[in-house]
């Protein structure tokens, strides 16, 4: 089968959405498949090129400020025309939409998978919060008539395209990797690797605003008063700058570790050595559907996250972890001392905290199957 995947930015650009895409393409093209991956020529790699067996097109392109803005100045219309199945990812993508649109009118059969639909109401840019529900409005009307097969990976999204647009989907959620459910506990690594020896709580994720790294911050300086040798560690890519000078200024810079990109060991070494993950996110658009609660769980690793997007619908209050609400520092600060204190909670917790997701091989294997439907004609 040749299969295109559409993404407006990938490996090496590292993200939620870059790693599912990375997932799914690699593991597409292990099992004998003629995988592309078509996206934004960003990142200074070649505009043509093979990683792990997987074709990439980038394609050129212009960004107006923000990554879902990108839009194609080039469509590869020969390979659409000739694919099997177009699978896009995000109608809030310019990017994605535009390419699909051009396969469906080519001809090709066409995936989309739907995320953070109708989710910019309460994004902390002002001008994104008044602009932003139109352009998903419209995104979301093209995507819908570009797409033959309508997955989403959250439940929140599959009911609002049902109560709003009277679309029914098909729930495909990310995956988790099997390796995360058989490695050897990586805590001791990590600890001697970093220097961390005492207690703490972690964050796994980019560093941007709309993940709430500041309101973690804040928090802790909080947490401080009552327990002063706690932590938090932030494991991911961004820039640190404005995120240290917030911790200097509210005297916790000793209190929060900020590991930088790290690799696959030392990022579960983490999540192993950890209180809990703590999931900040201060928008719905922020959390389609977090990977990091899945590490979490898959290593039996409570959770306290803000209660938006499709959080509340994975995380059970007081059952694998704890809601708070969003961008409420001193909520998020009470939990954090609550799995510290309470040895009974995070027992309590630890048991409740259980993969929830199929892994990756399981998601293959459904799209493919999904992809073969007789039921999907372009």
């Amino acid at each position: 089968m040749r299969i295109v995947h559409v993404v407006h930015s990938y490996w090496p650009a590292a993200g939620g959405i870059e790693n599912v895409v990375k997932a799914l393409a690699e593991g597409m093209a292990s099992r004998g498949h003629e995988v592309h991956v078509v996206t934004g020529a960003y990142g200074g790699r070649p505009r043509e090129e093979v990683v792990n067996e997987v074709h990439v097109h980038r394609v050129r392109s212009i960004r107006l400020g923000f990554p879902d803005l990108t839009y194609p100045l080039y469509v590869p219309r020969e390979l659409l025309r000739s694919a099997d199945i177009v699978h896009g990812h995000s109608q809030n993508s310019l990017f994605t939409v535009k390419i699909l649109e051009e396969a469906k009118g080519l001809g090709a059969k066409t995936a989309l998978h739907f995320m953070a639909v109708d989710s910019l109401r309460d994004h902390p840019n002002p001008l994104v919060r008044l602009i932003g529900p139109l352009y998903g409005r419209r995104n979301v009307k093209v995507a819908l008539k570009a797409s033959d097969l309508r997955l989403v990976k959250s439940h929140r999204d599959a009911e609002v395209l049902r109560a709003r647009y009277g679309v029914e989907t098909v729930y495909v959620p990310d995956g988790v990797d099997e390796g995360l459910l058989t490695m050897p506990n990586m805590a001791e690594k990590f600890r001697e690797r970093f220097g961390v020896h005492g207690p703490f709580v972690v964050y796994v994720g980019r560093l941007h605003r709309l993940k709430g790294v500041d309101v973690l911050i804040r928090a802790m300086a909080v947490v401080r008063r009552e327990e002063p040798e706690l932590k938090a560690v932030v494991v991911g890519p961004g820039n640190q700058g404005s995120y240290l000078t917030l911790a200097e200024r509210l005297g916790v810079r000793d209190r929060v570790l900020f590991t930088g990109y790290v690799d696959e060991e030392a990022k579960v070494g983490a999540i192993d050595a950890s209180l809990a993950l703590v999931l900040p996110s201060v928008s719905d658009y922020a959390e389609a559907f977090s990977l990091a609660i899945t590490e979490a769980w898959a290593r039996g690793k409570p959770v306290i996250a803000s209660a938006i997007g499709e959080v509340p619908y994975r995380v059970k209050n007081m059952v694998n972890g704890i809601l708070v609400p969003p961008k409420d520092l001193r909520t998020l600060a009470e939990a954090i001392l609550a799995i510290a204190h309470d040895r009974g909670l995070r027992d309590k917790l630890t048991k409740g905290a259980r993969p929830d997701a199929p892994t990756w091989d399981e998601v293959i294997d459904l799209l493919l199957t999904l992809y073969s439907s007789t039921q999907l004609r372009a």
